[in-house]
Formats: C-alpha cells, structure tokens, sequence
C-alpha cells in the first residue's frame, strides 16, 4: 500500500474513533500522530514537535491566567458586571459570538479564544452559567471573524498575493471580506442564540468549589484585594498586548501567567492543574496532518481529483459550489492555512480553463477553508474548548453541521452576487 492510501485510510479510522469515541479523543489524535511517524510521512522530530510551539503556550498560559482571575475574586466582579447587559444564557451566547468575531478580526484566532475562555470560565463560576452552552460559541465567533481584516488570519496576505499573481491589477483591500465575514456572524450569532443552543450539551462541568463561588458572595472575602485588581489588571494587560503585537503572543500570555503564580495570585500546583491537557493534546498531535498528506502525497491525489471533478463542471456557480462541497470537509480535518494553500493553486487554474475570474475563484477557496467548526480539530480554537466545554467529536457535529450548511448557502449566493464569475 502506497503513503498516500495509507494516510488516508488512517484518517478515515481515526475519523470513526472520534465520532465513537471508543478510545478518549485526546488517545485517538495520539495514535494518529504515532501513526503518520510510523509509516515513515513524518519525521519522528515532528511527531511531538506542536507540543513546544507557541500555540500550546497560549492554550497554557491563558488558563492559568484564567484560573488567577477566578481564584482571586475577579471572576466574580466580571460575572456581576456581565450579568447585568446579559440576563440568559442565550443573550451570553448571542454577545459571545459577536465579541470573538471582532477580537479575532484582529487577534490571531487562539489569541482572541484563549483570553474569552479565560474570561467566559470566570464568568460561569460566578454566575452558574453552563459552560458546555457558551464555550462553544467562543469559537464560532473566532472562525467567521477572522475575514474582518486581512490580517485577522494567517492566510489571509496568502490570499491577498495570489488574486494579486492573477496579473489583472485586481488586490484585495484590508477590509474587503468583512461584508460577508459580518453576515456570516450575525447569522451564526442568531443562530447559536436560538438553534444551536438546543443542540449543545446540557452537562455542567464546574465543580463543587465554582458552583459554591456562584452561590455564595462572600466566598472571596479573605482574599486580599491587592490580589483580585491585580489578576484582573493581568487579565486587561494581556488582551491589550494580544492587540498590539510588541512582543510575540505566546510571550504575553507566558508574562501574564509568570506575574499571576509569582504574586501568588495562584499556586504553582493549582496553576498547572488548570491546563486543559485533553485541548492541548487533541491539537499538538494533529498539527502533522498537513504535512503527513503533504509529503504522502495523498493532498496531490485530492488535489488531482478535485481538479479533474472542477474542470468538468460547465457552469461558474457549479465549480464555486463543488469546490464548497469538496474544500469544507477537508478543512474540518486539517488545517484552514494547509487547506487554502493547497487548493488555491487549482482553483486559479479551473479559473483560467473555464474562463472564470480567479479573484472569485481564491475567494471561494479562502471561505470554504474558513468554515471550520464541525470538528474539534478543525482549528487550534477549537481543540482549546473540548476541556472546559466537557465536549465529546459529536457536540461539534450536532450544532456546528447545519450551521455549516447554510453559511455555504449563503458564502456561494453572496460571491456568485457581488463578484463577476466571467
């Protein structure tokens, strides 16, 4: 059996263990990882490799710093505050979506995800709110949000350079996907608020200690208040370095937890007690996805084929659909960058085979990749939420496939309107 079949057929296995869930998620993406080492796809340096990088340390760092805030009483200030705007669980969600779509917009999306988990956990500790209800909208914010601005995601200057490379004089401008990126988080947003909600999990994972904090105000009366304005003050400074970018994210973020533990905001003990290990796992074994069908050559097989079933296609609405069709479940499995790198290339030459503009063509590409929100995989957002949310492979599938659908719907009727297809 050739590279390409294998890694292949090793997806499509590990794809039914994360739907059954016969071995715990974090196991199966393990094995996926071993796997792709194994049969010789990946460097055995690279296998763990994701472990070290910088995403992780934000997944880490962010809750720890999350867990300071609650500890110390700072929690229950936000909770107080937000209670007061926000008095269900649904109007939570609704604002959830809409405020990680902006601060993703213009954070990276793990940046933006890591400091709303920290926040959200706090606030349901202090409210009661269920956290399994309103992680999962954390991410779907961050998912549409990122087309706000060409820089809200790491592929979008890729994007930008390619309608460029098209020789037509065409660009893109720096807030020319917001139009369809906002329409996409105002459905997702009313959606989550009213349809999605019934479909999310209605388990609580907050312990004991947090639903005691909920009930009871005076339950931080002993901490010094030094302590709570100080991890809150973390908290604020962290967003606004995210925001800036002076230094590297991950070193904001490892700063903010640094101060927190050192100040003893936070005990050491308790600090890594809060990683959610199940997130990190999940997302540092299947970063090498990409690259296992990469250098198999099983993305080449895909890529082939899809270009073949896009080529036969007569009609400019039918390619942008199929290439929806195709591009969207793949992107559920690896990589959004991996995805749109890989396909872009085809899509500009069915374009100029078929006489359609390329600039639509790259466009349809980018938002078929950027629909990522049906798997706990799809994205790094997404992995850091399997923990907090207490979620399983199908609580990702059951609100997050319909949503899907119709933001293609509406992803290939908004194109086929606003850019000429000839």
């Amino acid at each position: 059996m050739n590279p390409a079949t294998c890694v292949i057929l090793i997806m499509v296995i590990a794809l039914i263990l994360f739907i059954t869930e016969i071995i715990p998620l974090s196991c199966t993406a393990l094995l996926v990882a071993i796997s792709f080492q194994m049969i010789g796809v990946i460097d055995k340096a690279d296998t763990f490799k994701s472990f070290a990088s910088s995403t992780t340390m934000i997944i880490a760092a962010m809750a720890i710093i999350g867990e300071a805030v609650f500890r110390t009483g700072g929690a229950k200030k936000i909770g107080n505050v937000i209670t007061k705007f926000a008095k269900s669980e649904r109007q939570v969600i609704f604002g959830t979506v809409i405020l990680s779509s902006l601060m993703s917009g213009f954070l990276s999306n793990t940046g933006a995800a890591g400091l709303l988990i920290a926040l959200i956990s706090g606030m349901c500790a202090a409210t009661g709110y269920r956290r399994s209800k309103l992680m999962y909208p954390i991410i779907v914010g961050c998912c549409f949000g990122g087309g706000i601005t060409v820089v809200g995601t790491t592929s979008g200057m890729f994007v930008r350079e390619s309608i460029e490379a098209l020789g037509t004089g065409q660009t893109l401008g720096f807030f020319e996907m917001a139009p369809l990126s906002i329409i996409l988080t105002l459905i997702a947003a009313f959606y989550m608020a009213f349809i999605g909600y019934k479909f999310l999990p209605d388990n609580d994972e907050t312990d004991e200690e947090y639903l005691e904090a909920a009930k009871n105000d005076d339950v931080f009366s002993d901490v010094p208040k030094w302590k709570t304005h100080l991890s809150l003050g973390v908290l604020i400074l962290t967003f606004i370095g995210m925001i800036f970018e002076v230094i590297p994210l991950h070193i904001t973020a490892v700063l903010g937890s640094v101060v927190v533990m050192s100040t003893k905001c936070i005990s050491t003990k308790t600090a890594f007690r809060a990683i959610p290990m199940s997130g990190v796992i999940i997302y540092a074994a299947m970063v090498p996805v990409a690259a296992a069908m990469t250098n198999s050559g099983a993305a080449d097989m895909i890529a082939g084929a899809s270009q073949n079933v896009l080529g036969s296609l007569g009609s400019p609405i039918l390619v942008i659909a199929m290439m929806f069709l195709i591009i969207t479940p793949i992107t559920n499995c690896m990589s959004n960058a991996a995805t749109i790198i890989l396909f872009t290339p085809i899509a500009v030459i069915v374009a100029q085979s078929l006489g359609i503009d390329g600039k639509a063509m790259i466009l349809a590409v980018r938002f078929a990749a950027s629909i990522a929100i049906a798997t706990p995989i799809a994205m790094p957002a997404n992995s850091m939420v399997v923990q907090p949310g207490g979620y399983k492979f199908m609580d990702y599938v059951k609100p997050g496939f319909p949503l899907t659908l119709i933001c293609v719907v509406v992803s290939i009727a908004y194109i086929s309107i606003f850019y000429p297809l000839r």
